[in-house]
């Protein structure tokens, strides 16, 4: 196997790994970019092995896998350095009757491949001509030919993957015309991922799905300081959060003038519900938007930065991190709370909340690309790594609306599209739905002494 860079940035922690679909190369995905990302492709697949190496540079690496690439990803990457996982039509099993493509068409494309009937084959993966005309048509040495045809034969010959890779999403074509759509349905239902079906081809964009995915720092500041005059009147279940979870700091043993990071305070929700039970004497505030003054103690600085980030490059020592309705948001979730503990002395205490599995989710069949959210066991896990008497608390608050522009108009006023170009829903799309419903998650723990 070979990888090439479609962007490197030196000091980037964070990667887009693609591993491709068999037949193309690097060109077709350089459309792919996030801001704060490095993005690598990973094609080739002649031989088996892979030099992976250069992964021991990031500490956030989501795999987008398509086609024969989800087999090949499960066959040579470590897991536990993959962050998250989407596959695009591809199973692990690519030859089977029940769950892949079946072995007598595998076959029969392998033994017969030659430059006719690989261009054959590279129109049929697309939606129609001009996508394959402008991304696919070229001609092909016989050198190529034969090389494809031997890899063919080397991934059917694999044995199976001995480790899991933490895969969160499969996007299936439902006009797949290369895997039977039924069988990558099956395959996907009985590992227990989350499936998303669209109308399109062999061929999905993958830019389109990595921008769906992945939280768009720059959008979401975007959306949110769009979003910032009208957000506190309109953040009804917000407002509801950031006081639930002040209350819980009654409980918490914070020392007296303590000195406090809050992450992602945006207009000040929660930091005015908690103003009256700390009086901290310093207090950092790091928000990817800018952040008025909130006059809670003597010595306050803010940081426009992303809190990720941030926390992996931070020094200072915090008896107390506090962080409302922000942490959904973030890439490497574990990480950022391993980063957190570092950043707290022994018997300091973080308090947050998030959202939990199921949030929003009668929007979910609406959107194109349903956020992700975690489970409450998922947190619990995470947390209990490095702190003490974690709790972690689930709840449902539900809105009922008296017609979908009021819907429209809440999720515009407090900018829960998040990180989407736009929520991706129309009012006519939404005159089914009369109320949505937002599972928070409440965290509190203590850091091992």
């Amino acid at each position: 196997m070979k990888i090439e860079y479609i962007s490197h940035n030196p000091g980037c922690r964070s990667l887009i790994l693609v591993y491709a679909g068999w037949s193309t190369s690097p060109s077709l995905y350089q459309d792919i970019e996030i801001t704060g990302w490095d993005v690598a492709v990973v094609y080739d697949y002649s031989d088996l092995s892979v030099d992976l190496s250069f992964l021991e540079g990031y500490n956030t690496v989501w795999l987008f896998a398509w086609s024969l690439g989800v087999r090949m990803a499960a066959a040579s990457l470590p897991p536990e350095k993959i962050t998250a996982a989407f596959a695009i039509n591809g199973t692990l099993s690519p030859v089977s009757d029940t769950e892949g493509i079946p072995p007598k068409i595998y076959n029969a494309t392998a033994d017969n491949l030659d430059e006719r009937n690989l261009k054959k084959f590279q129109r049929r993966m697309t939606p129609d001509s001009d996508v394959y005309h402008r991304l696919f048509e070229r001609d092909f040495t016989d050198g190529e030919v034969l090389s494809l045809k031997k890899q063919l034969y080397g991934i059917r010959d694999l044995a199976a993957p001995n480790a899991e890779i933490p895969w969160r999403r499969a996007y299936l074509g439902c006009d797949d015309r290369i895997f039977p759509f039924q069988n990558m349905e099956r395959h996907w239902k009985h590992a227990g991922i989350q499936i998303v079906k669209t109308d399109g081809a062999h061929y999905l964009p993958l830019a389109e799905i990595v921008r769906s995915v992945i939280p768009d720092c720059g959008l979401i500041a975007k959306k949110f300081s769009k979003a910032s005059d009208t957000y506190d009147s309109n953040a009804t279940a917000q407002r509801e959060i950031a006081g639930r979870l002040a209350a819980m700091l009654d409980s918490l043993p914070i020392p007296p003038r303590p000195k406090i990071l809050e992450i992602g305070p945006g207009t000040g929700l929660f930091t005015r519900a908690y103003a009256g039970r700390l009086k901290p004497g310093t207090i950092d505030f790091v928000d990817i938007a800018p952040v008025q003054p909130m006059h809670l103690a003597e010595t306050e600085r803010y940081f426009c930065e992303d809190a990720e980030k941030w926390v992996r490059l931070a020094e200072e020592k915090y008896d107390c991190i506090l962080s409302s309705s922000t942490i959904q948001w973030f890439a490497n979730i574990p990480e950022f709370i391993n980063n957190c503990s570092r950043l707290l002395r022994p018997g300091g205490v973080i308090l947050m909340s998030g959202f939990a599995k199921g949030n929003l989710g009668e929007l979910d069949s609406l959107r194109p690309s349903p956020i992700h959210y975690h489970s409450p066991e998922e947190y619990q896990k995470w947390f209990e790594r490095n702190f003490y008497d974690t709790s972690v608390l689930t709840e449902e608050i539900t809105l009922c609306f008296s017609s979908p522009r009021e819907l429209m108009m809440h999720l515009k006023h407090t900018g829960v599209g998040g990180s989407a170009p736009s929520p991706g829903i129309s009012p006519s799309a939404l005159r089914v739905i009369d109320k949505i419903t937002y599972r928070p998650i409440y965290i509190s723990a203590t850091k091992r002494k």
